[in-house]
């Protein structure tokens, strides 16, 4: 897989697996775009100064949860995250590389890599309205 150029070395990170199983994450509008899948890195560059390489690496992914309850809450945390609806896609090995990287609050959060030419919108389905 080719990854996009502003990954740092070695990242995505060792321990990432192949993508697989049902993922759900919050999305401007029905349906996704690809405006929903800009890493934070790319976002916020500035936010990544003096942090750690798995930091930076982890902000080059795109955020996923495993569990609807988890992505719920995280709906539910800002008003800008509330304006956002639920998506849920089934990951496959060409979408990527996934690992669990957990928070407090979030427990089923994941770091989702997706490589040059994948479309990860195209996969998402919004689940509520």
């Amino acid at each position: 897989m080719q990854w996009p150029d502003f990954y740092p070395e070695n990242c995505p990170l060792a321990e990432a697996k192949p993508a697989s199983g049902t993922v759900y994450r919050l999305v401007r509008r029905d349906p996704a775009q690809p405006k929903d899948f800009i890493p934070l890195f790319v976002e916020r560059p500035g936010f990544f100064e003096n942090k750690s390489i798995n930091e930076v690496c982890q902000g080059c992914g795109v955020s996923v949860c495993r569990d609807l309850q988890d992505i719920m809450k995280l709906q539910k945390s800002s008003g800008k995250m509330r304006k956002r609806q639920i998506a849920e896609a089934e990951l496959n090995p060409t979408l990527g590389v996934i690992q669990h990287t957990p928070s407090r609050k979030y427990k089923t959060h994941h770091t989702w890599w997706v490589p040059i030419g994948e479309k990860p919108w195209i996969v998402f389905n919004v689940i509520n309205e």
